[in-house]
């Protein structure tokens, strides 16, 4: 893979992790981070080569977002693993082009002659045969002198949908077969989805994966881009301002980024005028207003709730500053519905509960909401509402 120079290297943390996989008593680790925060680059830049560098396979599949099931996803990840190159070469060229049609590298389901699938059929729920072929994928992939590194980044969707269970019985038992061989790293930006799969007694993985945080970024990550951003373009910026600006994105590497692409463009703008650009941009890219209208008046007003600090928005006290903003009479939501609403703000990914209580997942959404003002009920259509311009 092509080296990155504004990558930001985590070297100490990939070699930690792969001695505690390769060396340590981890059969498996799940790793969490919010999205954007450098999961994925961590996975393909860091830990992915240095295991590869160490005489390790290595696998790497997303489930983010892709037009194709799960199964298909994984089938062509282990298909492509199989092929001679280098680990950065596959994962680029399988962004580039994940062809439809998958030529099998053996016999499967007791098929006469080499065989080939059409990728994008395998909706619903995974045939039996390719369960089993791939069960044998994973034997061969594994089969060799050092240590295979499965990553599968965004595992929560295998928890979204019924018809993957099948799938994520037959993955539990092929990596319990090859624990010694096969190591797996799963990531996660939701914790709902990730308790779903390994948290709750009843989840397939459950105690199968030691649970790791992913650390946020801090002032060497900014030296790093400002030193990057000198060298490129001989300018220098305030590593006193621009460490406000990382703070106020919320130590988010990709907002911060954006930050300094935008600074690089127009080299006229102020920090703090280019923060005001960068974080217009997010509001339009994630969507925020169209995320907001999705809401029903309930949800908005516990979202402006959660969005205002408040982490127990069923209390009395929370309900009933949110009488007002709900049709009109200034009546509280119960508890009922307010739990109701923290439930599919959870399932939407937007919030998230812990110990400390509820809180929004994105904070930059957070600081959207409150900069927009709070959330008004229209009285001409008082399921949509109003919402912030």
């Amino acid at each position: 893979m092509i080296q990155d120079p504004w990558h930001f290297t985590r070297r100490d943390l990939a070699a930690r992790t792969l001695t505690l996989l390769t060396s340590g008593p981890a059969r498996a680790l799940t790793l969490f981070a919010p999205r954007r925060t450098g999961k994925t680059e961590f996975l393909l830049k860091d830990l992915g080569p240095l295991a590869e560098a160490e005489g390790h396979r290595v696998i790497y599949a997303s489930f983010w977002q892709q037009p194709l099931s799960p199964l298909a996803v994984l089938l062509h990840a282990l298909e492509t693993s199989l092929q001679r190159g280098r680990f950065g070469d596959r994962v680029r060229s399988t962004a580039l082009a994940l062809a439809p049609k998958l030529k099998l590298s053996a016999t499967a389901a007791g098929a006469a002659g080499e065989a080939e699938i059409d990728l994008s059929s395998l909706g619903g729920k995974p045939p039996g045969d390719l369960l089993l072929y791939l069960d044998e994928l994973l034997g061969r992939a594994s089969h060799r002198r050092g240590i295979t590194i499965l990553m599968l980044d965004e595992v929560q969707e295998l928890a979204r949908g019924e018809d993957n269970a099948p799938l994520v019985a037959a993955l539990r038992t092929s990596l319990d077969k090859r624990s010694d061989q096969l190591k797996t790293v799963f990531t996660g930006s939701s914790q709902y989805g990730l308790a779903a799969m390994f948290a709750a007694r009843q989840a397939p993985f459950f105690h199968f994966a030691t649970p790791i945080n992913l650390p946020a970024l801090g002032e060497p990550f900014v030296d790093h881009l400002l030193e990057t951003c000198r060298r490129t373009t001989h300018r220098t910026q305030d590593r006193g301002a621009m460490l406000a600006a990382f703070q106020a994105l919320h130590v988010n590497p990709y907002f911060f980024r954006l930050l300094v692409e935008t600074m690089i463009l127009d080299p006229a703008l102020t920090v703090e005028r280019a923060l005001e650009q960068v974080r217009y941009r997010i509001a339009d890219e994630l969507g925020y207003r169209d995320m907001w209208l999705q809401l029903t008046p309930v949800q908005r007003a516990v979202t402006g709730a959660l969005a205002q600090g408040i982490d127990k928005p069923f209390s009395q006290a929370a309900r009933d500053g949110m009488g007002a903003q709900l049709d009109g009479d200034g009546r509280a939501p119960s508890s009922s519905r307010v739990q109701a609403a923290l439930r599919r703000l959870r399932r939407l990914g937007l919030a998230n509960a812990d110990s400390g209580g509820w809180r929004l997942a994105d904070p930059e959404f957070a600081a959207w909401i409150r900069e927009h003002g709070a959330p008004r009920t229209d009285p001409e259509n008082p399921r949509r509402g109003d919402s912030p311009q």
